[in-house]
């Protein structure tokens, strides 16, 4: 999945969705440094997401003027309200066949959730993706220290790794015969979803248990029939 830009999103919200009151940090990269040659790759075997050594310095820089401390993977002490002040990392990403899918077309980019319409008037179709740091700071066995499961240590040449910490609040598709991969925002209550099918179920099951009006009227029909002809 080739990734144009990486930006960082100050003071929190977990959302890929545009908000005007945040402020956004684009860092300032070509897009091979970014991608690396292998470009990026999905893996959900993967716990921790990591990306290739060029991108460190600038990522530090940005983190370190934001929450005035060093960039580190060791564990460290934050508050509820301190850990979601840290920077939400946003990808901007090339879509399917450089457009928003051969199955669907936006007259309007800005208005479709999770398009860069809003950010990047020059690269409307491009599809964002956040990773707030609710997903990638991990907490410790001790409440309240976390650790970030992002790695600057990637080599260039086998590009970076989107791990299941980057995967968290999507439902993602891979697509296997068309080589594609989807993926939309998602509050991943499966409870909800699982209550959701069983009322479906439930409710067709019942439907299955009551004759139709149709039915009901020719077994009528055919009773009255009967005496007639008796």
């Amino acid at each position: 999945t080739p990734t144009t830009s990486w930006s960082c999103r100050i003071s929190g919200a977990e959302s890929m969705m545009y908000d005007v009151t945040l402020t956004v940090n684009k860092l300032d990269l070509e897009e091979e440094t970014l991608n690396g040659k292998e470009e990026f790759n999905f893996d959900s075997g993967t716990m921790d997401s990591y990306f290739t050594k060029e991108l460190s310095d600038k990522f530090w820089r940005v983190l370190r003027e934001v929450t005035k401390r060093e960039y580190t993977n060791d564990e460290l002490e934050f508050s509820d309200a301190e850990l979601r002040k840290l920077p939400t990392v946003f990808l901007q990403m090339i879509p399917h066949e450089g457009g928003v899918g051969d199955e669907f077309v936006a007259d309007d980019p800005r208005a479709v959730p999770g398009l860069a319409g809003k950010v990047d008037v020059g690269l409307p179709n491009d599809v964002l993706f956040a990773i707030p740091p609710t997903h990638y700071m991990q907490e410790g066995a001790k409440l309240g220290v976390y650790a970030s499961r992002i790695y600057f240590d990637t080599d260039d040449d086998m590009g970076s790794v989107l791990g299941s910490n980057a995967m968290m609040g999507y439902d993602i598709l891979f697509d296997m015969d068309a080589a594609r991969i989807g993926f939309a925002e998602s509050d991943c209550d499966y409870l909800k979803v699982i209550k959701a099918a069983e009322t479906d179920t439930a409710e067709e099951a019942a439907g299955a248990d009551e004759p139709s009006v149709g039915a009901a009227a020719s077994a009528e029909g055919s009773d009255a029939k009967s005496k007639d002809d008796s």
